[in-house]
């Protein structure tokens, strides 16, 4: 695939974030942002040793503020989208930082003929929902951990699945730390979000650049004429939780 400066740019939608195509003056999409940009910061503050590797990096811009704030530190970003990758590798490069296209169920950085390169810090944003094997996909990059690594991953702790098409699994803070509990890694330092629900343009039929949630509405009602049974999770979670979203992220460590 032939890729070109000019030809490397992207929309934002409700599976993807490029920063530098939002509109500034929607503040929706400001705080979508900002609420990536925090899971980021905090990860940032929660590394652990030389070797970063950040999968499912998506455009690169999470990736590339951890590499500016530690230029001591070496990062591998990874996004199974080629398209994702090479617009990283123009708009977010940095001297200690390098990007490569793999899948998360499988990404292994060969350092030669039969040696793969060991992470001390493995950071997994907002990912493990949308893979059909979450277990599969944590068991396998704990393996990627060097002796005393860790791993920081986030995921929504309410429902998503009745409203985002890409949205494979739901989770609860108990499903979300079995994953890694499985292979004897627990969490420690913790980093709760909230995001209030965004009412502007909920059912429409068209669809807009303005909104991330124009439209998700209708995959509501779709999903639960669907799935009837599956509405019981959503309610409790309102008469839990409110009318919010909530992210966990963690750090796992043995």
């Amino acid at each position: 695939m032939d890729f070109t400066k000019e030809k490397i740019t992207a929309e934002h939608s409700l599976e993807r974030i490029y920063p530098k195509q939002l509109n500034q003056d929607e503040k929706s999409h400001q705080d979508v942002l900002d609420i990536h940009l925090e899971r980021y910061e905090f990860a940032s503050k929660q590394l652990c040793g030389t070797y970063i590797l950040d999968i499912a990096c998506g455009c690169g811009y999470g990736t590339a503020l951890m590499a500016e704030a530690h230029p001591e530190k070496i990062f591998v970003g990874v996004d199974v989208d080629p398209l994702a990758v090479e617009y990283a590798k123009t708009h977010y490069q940095a001297e200690n930082l390098r990007y490569e296209c793999g899948n998360s169920m499988d990404f292994q950085l060969l350092l030669s003929d039969d040696e793969y390169q060991q992470f001390d810090t493995i950071i997994s944003l907002e990912t493990i929902e949308h893979v059909p094997e979450p277990q599969k996909m944590v068991t396998h990059l704990l393996t990627q951990l060097s002796e005393k690594g860790v791993m920081i991953a986030s995921v929504p702790t309410t429902p998503t699945v009745d409203g985002n098409p890409h949205h494979l699994h739901d989770f609860t803070v108990a499903s979300f730390y079995r994953l890694f509990s499985a292979s004897n890694y627990q969490p420690n330092e913790t980093f709760e979000q909230i995001q209030y629900w965004e009412f502007k343009g909920l059912f429409s039929k068209k669809e807009s650049k303005e909104n991330r949630s124009q439209g998700v509405g209708r995959n509501i009602v779709k999903h639960y004429v669907k799935k009837p049974s599956a509405l019981f999770f959503r309610v409790h979670s309102i008469l839990t939780k409110g009318l919010n979203n909530r992210y966990l992220t963690a750090v796992f460590s043995k």
